[in-house]
């Protein structure tokens, strides 16, 4: 017979009886049993019979009970503590300058062996980090994990396979959890993670590798700023700056724009998150890369964070308008009605005007037309407006020769220009060999003007233009043309110069050189863009308003909204863009994006070389790329391995002799992990 040592006992009960009834029987016996008890104290031999008595009760307790002795062979199991070593990326930041947070933890370790020793003799020590269990081998490797959530490295401890009870989890980390803390005081968790710790019922001792009396920091967490602001418009920047070991100190806080100092404040550090606004207006349109910044600091442990970046796109709130008429007409009427009535236009005015030769023999107070102010206009003021129309107008009388140099200068140095046409237009005007003539893309020697109906048509280039879609991309734009009202006069010119490009054409007409006569061109003169209408019956579209549910009305104000846009240089009809698939790519993703090629008549220009470089914010190339387009004329373009930063990519065609212009576009890589900061 097998000799079994037993090494524990315990006291069972062998009745059959349910639990329930067992535990009532019982209890009705000790009532029992105390109530004849109490009835004896007065007996002659009371003990006696409170010692039978007793032994009957616990003989009747015996019975219902059956109790039993259990002998038991037990054998020890350790149970498991886990340790938690949190490999977060903020763990790799400096503590000191000579040690890092995660060399701090491993230090602390290897101090610890001799407990770890200890506590192995109770349980079954098992590491882990905050995704799940970790190799011992692999602590020494730096820490990488892109966010710190302790609440769930914690669950994931607790839920480890192992066989094993759980006794205790040790977490060894700096605390900055940026997983749990949504909606919670700064410094806390919010109330769902902490009724998540509630929940995994065990006990959690911490270790903090943190010595704040040698950790500081200063940094600029945060940004606010609109995506979006209107030139010569106050912008509000906001920057929220804060701080660790610093206090008491007094630090100039920056705004830059493109390595420029738009505006500093200073700013006394405390403790606490604190906020720096700046007021801004700008002054120029486009994409600029703007930085708020702190200077570097001494003993400051990552001065990588003392600087915060972001991309403004500065966009026009109204294109400033110059309007000047030669006389009152329908033509007139309705551009200016449409000029007045458009909320992006800010309208100047002059339809009736005063010359030299008017009589001025009453006084000056007395007459109702002021002097047409040609100097101030054309000499100071010009500057500010965006495009200048002349409709109908001559020149001559008002003593303009020495002025127009200065309208043919602003042209080409960005000023859009427009002449409409009429008996006092173009050629009739006085135009032809003027300054002005440089810069209209129509010849103007071509007769007077003709009052014939006229068959508008659009060139395949009016078709892809972006002043001449009317339909803009939502259906036939041929056929809309075509279903217009007729336009019953014609200003007669001789021809397109060599760079211009004719948008509407008149096929009852034929010019000079044998080709219909152009109605509507378009001329890119240096960094400026000129139009010309040479008709001034647009209006009879304004008239035709019942037609097909106004679509000629429509069509008249699209055509001005068109124009205006393309003579202004929106970024939208660019013919060279460049597109990053994305303002902000995280750090480590690829930058990438397509740079879309149109020639001059807005065609896409498919398999056509394409020269993009790529700029560092500190304008140092960083990579210069020959592309070609595909069928589309697209060419798509890819950066991978680039650094944190601000990114300006400039494209323009591979023949230097186009003047396609250049494209350009600005991105930001940059981590969103709060493990920096």
């Amino acid at each position: 017979m097998l000799q079994t040592a037993y090494n524990d006992w315990s006291l069972v009960s062998l009745s059959p009886l349910p639990l329930w009834l067992k535990l009532g029987l019982t209890v009705a016996l000790a009532l029992a049993a105390t109530f004849v008890l109490i009835s004896y104290r007065h007996a002659r031999r009371p003990w006696l019979l409170i010692g039978l008595r007793t032994v009957a009760t616990l003989v009747v307790l015996g019975i219902i009970t059956e109790p039993a002795l259990q002998l038991k062979v037990v054998r020890r199991v350790k149970s498991r503590l886990a340790l938690v070593l949190d490999r977060s990326a903020s763990m790799a930041l400096p503590l000191s300058p000579t040690q890092s947070r995660y060399e701090r933890a491993l230090a602390v370790i290897q101090q610890g062996q001799a407990d770890l020793e200890t506590l192995q003799e109770e349980h079954t020590l098992a590491w882990y980090d905050l995704n799940g269990p970790l190799a011992e081998t692999s602590m020494n490797a730096p820490p990488t994990d892109p966010a710190t959530d302790l609440v769930s490295a914690l669950e994931h401890a607790k839920a480890a396979p192992g066989g094993r009870p759980l006794a205790g989890i040790v977490l060894l980390s700096d605390g900055a959890d940026n997983a749990g803390l949504e909606g919670a005081p700064r410094g806390s968790l919010a109330k769902p993670a902490l009724d998540r710790l509630h929940r995994l019922g065990v006990p959690v001792n911490t270790l903090s590798v943190n010595q704040s009396d040698e950790f500081r920091d200063i940094a600029v967490t945060d940004v606010v700023a609109d995506e979006f602001a209107f030139v010569h418009n106050t912008l509000e920047v906001s920057a929220r700056i804060e701080a660790t070991g610093f206090d008491g100190l007094t630090v100039p806080v920056t705004l830059k724009r493109e390595g420029a100092v738009l505006a500093t404040t200073e700013l006394p550090v405390r403790h606490e998150a604190q906020e720096v606004r700046f007021s801004i207006k700008p002054d120029q349109i486009g994409e600029f890369v703007h930085t708020v910044e702190l200077p570097a600091i001494a003993g400051d442990a990552l001065p990588e964070n003392n600087h915060r970046t972001f991309v403004l796109r500065v966009i026009r709130d109204k294109i400033r308008v110059l309007h000047v008429v030669g006389r009152p007409s329908w033509d007139e009427r309705f551009l200016r009605q449409h000029l007045k009535e458009n909320p992006n236009v800010d309208l100047v005015s002059f339809f009736i005007l005063r010359t030299l030769s008017d009589d001025q023999s009453v006084p000056e107070s007395d007459l109702a037309l002021i002097p047409f102010p040609v100097k101030e206009l054309f000499t100071t003021e010009l500057q500010k407006f965006d495009v200048v129309v002349f409709q109908n107008f001559d020149f001559r009388p008002y003593n303009m020769e020495q002025y127009l140099g200065n309208i043919r200068d602003a042209v080409k140095a960005g000023l859009g220009f427009v002449m409409i046409g009429g008996n006092q237009s173009f050629g009739q005007g006085g135009y032809l060999g003027t300054p002005i003539d440089e810069i209209l893309p129509l010849k103007l020697d071509g007769g007077d003007p003709l009052n014939a109906r006229v068959e508008a048509s659009v060139t395949p280039a009016g078709l892809a233009h972006p002043i001449t879609d009317l339909s803009r991309g939502g259906g036939n734009n041929q056929r809309l043309w075509a279903e217009l009202p007729a336009w019953p006069s014609l200003n007669r010119t001789a021809g397109l110069k060599p760079n211009a490009a004719a948008l509407v054409v008149d096929n009852a007409h034929l010019g000079q050189d044998g080709t219909p006569a152009p109605l509507i061109a378009v001329m890119d003169a240096g960094q400026g863009r000129t139009l010309a209408i040479a008709t001034d019956s647009m209006w009879r579209w304004r008239f035709a308003t019942a037609r097909q549910g106004g679509a000629a009305e429509r069509a008249y104000h699209r055509f001005w909204s068109n124009a205006l846009h393309w003579l202004v240089r929106d970024p939208e009809h660019a013919r060279i863009r460049v597109l990053p698939d994305k303002r902000r790519f995280e750090l480590g993703e690829a930058a990438e994006g397509s740079v879309v090629v149109r020639g001059r008549d807005y065609q896409t220009l498919a398999h056509t070389p394409v020269r993009l470089l790529l700029l560092d914010n500190a304008g140092s190339q960083r990579h210069l790329d020959d592309l070609t387009t595909d069928d589309n004329g697209v060419a798509r373009f890819r950066y991978a391995g680039l650094s944190a930063g601000a990114y300006h990519l400039q494209a323009r065609l591979g023949q230097t002799a186009d003047d396609s212009g250049t494209g350009q576009a600005v991105f930001m890589l940059e981590s969103r992990s709060e493990e920096q900061t």
